[in-house]
């Protein structure tokens, strides 16, 4: 098994320190079931949303739009 350098055992040690991405990985479990509608159907909107706020939590620039073009669409 691979062993934690020196400089990634204190970025861990920070990053478990922070309150704000313990927040973040709270609120991310509390609202983990919440990608389906009342009608059981996988709501699109939420799971975009949640893409985009993990991809805010991880400071990964967004792509730029692309449109989505088709009519037969599967998740």
């Amino acid at each position: 098994m691979d062993k934690f350098t020196e400089k990634e055992k204190n970025d861990l040690r920070k990053a478990a320190k922070s309150g704000k991405l313990r927040d973040d990985f709270q609120s991310i479990t509390r609202n983990r079931f919440e990608f389906r509608a009342k009608d059981g159907k996988v709501d699109v909107d939420s799971v975009i949303r949640f893409v985009a706020g993990v991809n805010a939590l991880i400071d990964h620039a967004p792509k730029p739009f692309k449109a989505i073009t088709g009519k037969n669409f599967r998740m």
